[in-house]
């Protein structure tokens, strides 16, 4: 069993390298059963995820151990009990932290505030009976009946810090492994018609999952860029566009390559 998953993995790592560096591959692929294409798929965005976990712990960790630090030092004691929110100390009190962007922590629970209207930056108002978020530009409340009571100290903070840091890589993983499958699987769909269109000009018609098979190989090129440009922490402007054009390169000419006679 563990000499057969071994060599599974290898598999893959061959196509990806010959994906990128061997047109002659993608004639391969049009006998390719679709859950083997499937399966480097899951595979692949599997890759995906971890890197971007890592990349986004390594970025964001420490940013979260400072605002933590922040915290214990600048909120006041607080609880919610039977769905209303309780604050030791002088109100309307308001923090501001300021890193990439500004954020308004607002604390009051005598009725000052009733919108994060007016506010600085992103906002958190806590109220007695609500918690009121704008991020952005866009603006969610949620009821303090809705939460279980708690009670958090300011001495808290670092542990929450902590906590959080160990949530981040079950929770992070799980969510970018689904977005990864979804927006790999949708751009191999936007770039399988190239694949469909070739083949017309040597009167083959290739199937939809042919087509959609050598397109999803020919994202890996893309996906390599994309993910040293991520690493990098530089931004390019309109690489969405010069990433699905990569793609779109390998597609035509994977495809060229797979039926042309030789």
């Amino acid at each position: 069993m563990k000499g057969n998953q071994k060599s599974k993995g290898l598999h893959f790592y061959r196509q990806a390298y010959s994906a990128i560096t061997d047109f002659a591959f993608y004639r391969s692929l049009l006998g390719q059963p679709l859950r083997r294409t499937l399966r480097f798929l899951l595979i692949l965005s599997a890759h995906i995820a971890v890197f971007l976990i890592v990349l986004y712990a390594w970025v964001y960790f420490p940013k979260i151990t400072e605002f933590a630090d922040w915290a214990e030092r600048n909120f006041p004691p607080l609880e919610v009990r039977n769905g209303q929110l309780a604050v030791d100390g002088d109100q309307p009190l308001i923090q501001r932290y300021q890193g990439a962007e500004v954020w308004s922590f607002v604390f009051d629970t005598l009725g000052t505030y009733t919108s994060p209207h007016g506010l600085e930056g992103n906002v958190f108002l806590m109220t007695r009976e609500s918690l009121i978020v704008r991020v952005r530009g866009q603006t969610q409340t949620y009821r303090w009946r809705e939460f279980a009571s708690f009670a958090v100290l300011p001495e808290d903070w670092p542990e929450i810090g902590r906590a959080l840091q160990w949530l981040f890589f079950p929770l992070g993983y799980s969510v970018a492994l689904a977005l990864t499958l979804l927006t790999k699987a949708l751009q191999a769909l936007v770039l399988t018609p190239i694949a469909l269109l070739v083949a017309t000009r040597y009167a083959i018609r290739l199937s939809l999952k042919h087509g959609f098979t050598i397109a999803l190989y020919s994202l890996v090129p893309a996906v390599v860029i994309d993910l040293a440009v991520k690493s990098t922490g530089i931004e390019i402007s309109y690489f969405d566009l010069i990433y699905l054009a990569i793609g779109g390169i390998y597609t035509y000419l994977g495809t060229q390559r797979s039926l042309a006679i030789e």
